[in-house]
């Protein structure tokens, strides 16, 4: 819930990187993504009350580079839940 995000130690340049965000509660949320210290997807996402708002971007192989990668997302308002995935999909 809220302002958060998460950091992984490892992607792969040779594959395309999917990153979904979904989430929930009246508002919306800004995301950004960083690989190895440069941002490479920023976007925002709709939140309506009741049901989900899912927002996506894909990334051609080589945009996220090895190793570390970390996503924030910037809530508007405290109570927004919201979750995420970021794939590699062969």
């Amino acid at each position: 819930m809220g302002d958060g995000g998460v950091v992984s130690g490892g992607a792969w340049e040779e594959l395309p990187t999917v990153l979904t965000v979904a989430c929930e509660g009246g508002g919306s949320v800004g995301v950004t993504m960083e690989s190895q210290q440069v941002e490479v997807a920023a976007f925002s996402v709709d939140c309506p009350a009741g049901t989900a708002g899912v927002g996506s971007v894909t990334m051609e192989a080589g945009v996220v580079r090895p190793g570390s990668f970390s996503v924030a997302v910037d809530a508007s308002t405290e109570s927004l839940r919201w979750a995420l995935t970021v794939t590699q999909p062969e």
